[in-house]
């Protein structure tokens, strides 16, 4: 009975792309993300009515006011900070630990110009510049053609990683944008724009691409990855020039401020050591294991910038469910290769886990991500070129 089930369904697709419509396979999950998104629109539009204030992006905007009115040095003040948030009312004035502007000044200094408008007006720019960014990543970066394609993007949007990142107003997206950029600038020979992209990113979310570097020197793209270290210098030579000593100071203090904060990193799986301890530790063994992944695949591109997400989502202390946008990401270049049927399946279970950190239950993405970093490192090592990506052999073969 299992097999005429089987051999009913596999007619039912062959009718329907025969007659023009998409397999079942890519339609249900397309469906599934299209009524998602659908319904995130008013809800992100309700919530901001209520209270525009209540999101992070209300930190980035009064840094980037207290930059503008008082002077770079005082961005990172908690005391000018919970000033400027008043203006939101009493309730949404609260600096502590686990909600101030810790993020690097290059993204108070993009969001400087949009302080001229209502922080509301200024939260809706501010999403548009985030989903165009990623839109753009999406179409260099997503596998498949047709209608394939725009099941991937449905499925991206409406994930919860995605959408809490919109709601929150964080930077992820444009972010995850510049490290896709960096990807395909590699693939291509433009090393030198590659470590450019890579820098901003790392400007924005350093936690979240915290491996890519070391994935470019272990994949041969030495140049990138020297490229990345000297915008990385002068940026960081810049922040020093702008910010001055007291504003320096004032940086390292309020990240020092927020590592106190219990919530600052994530509760490890298995208490060998004290907390703090055991995560520092773990971080290193989980990063290791990602880069000798990334060893391994060194000679598939897509797989070892993919292999790099992963890693660092599993390696960074300072993650949050929004931050996971990375696995997203990764799963677009994996996919991009050819893939076993298992490893399909376990994407769209991760999909599915990625989900249920909205009512609270956080452990099994947390399962998930260790066994699918261990599935892409262990993947049949492509003969192909070490930089000729899913994207290029396309071209070429055009």
């Amino acid at each position: 009975m299992s097999g005429l089930k089987r051999h009913r369904v596999a007619a039912t697709e062959s009718t329907s792309e025969h007659r023009g419509l998409p397999p079942l396979r890519l339609a249900i999950p397309a469906l599934i993300g299209a009524w998602a998104v659908a319904f995130e629109i008013p809800h992100l539009v309700a919530l901001l009515a209520r209270n525009p204030a209540a999101t992070d992006f209300r930190l980035i905007y009064v840094a980037a006011q207290a930059g503008l009115t008082s002077g770079w040095a005082h961005m990172y003040d908690p005391g000018r900070l919970h000033q400027l948030s008043l203006a939101f009312g009493p309730s949404n004035a609260a600096i502590t630990p686990s909600y101030t502007y810790d993020f690097p000044p290059l993204v108070a200094w993009l969001a400087a110009p949009l302080t001229a408008m209502p922080l509301l007006a200024a939260f809706y720019v501010w999403t548009v510049i985030n989903l165009a960014a990623f839109l753009a990543a999406w179409w260099v970066a997503s596998p498949a053609t047709g209608f394939a394609r725009v099941t991937v993007l449905m499925v991206s949007l409406a994930v919860w990683p995605t959408v809490f990142s919109v709601e929150r107003g964080q930077p992820v997206l444009l972010a995850f944008a510049l490290a896709i950029g960096c990807w395909w600038m590699a693939a291509r020979r433009h090393e030198v724009a590659a470590g450019v992209l890579l820098a901003l990113a790392w400007s924005i979310k350093p936690q979240d691409v915290a491996l890519l570097p070391a994935v470019l020197i272990l994949c041969g793209f030495r140049r990138a990855a020297a490229y990345w270290l000297l915008t990385s210098v002068i940026l960081v030579a810049v922040y020093a020039l702008v910010l001055g000593a007291t504003g320096v100071g004032t940086y390292f203090g309020t990240l020092s401020w927020a590592a106190t904060d219990p919530s600052f990193t994530a509760t490890p799986l298995v208490t060998v050591y004290d907390a703090r301890t055991t995560v520092i530790v773990s971080q290193v063994v989980l990063a290791a294991l990602a880069l000798a992944g990334v060893w391994r695949q060194r000679r598939s591109w897509n797989v070892a910038f993919a292999i790099g997400l992963v890693g660092t989502m599993l390696a960074s202390v300072h993650l949050h469910e929004y931050d996971e946008v990375g696995l997203v990401v990764a799963a677009w270049l994996a996919l991009g290769e050819p893939t076993a049927a298992f490893e399909i399946a376990w994407v769209a279970i991760g999909a599915l886990c990625m989900q249920l950190p909205l009512i609270g239950i956080r452990l099994p993405i947390v399962l998930w991500q260790p066994i699918w970093l261990v599935m892409l490192a262990l993947r049949r090592r492509s003969g192909a070129g070490v930089h000729k990506d899913a994207a290029v052999a396309r071209t070429e073969a055009g």
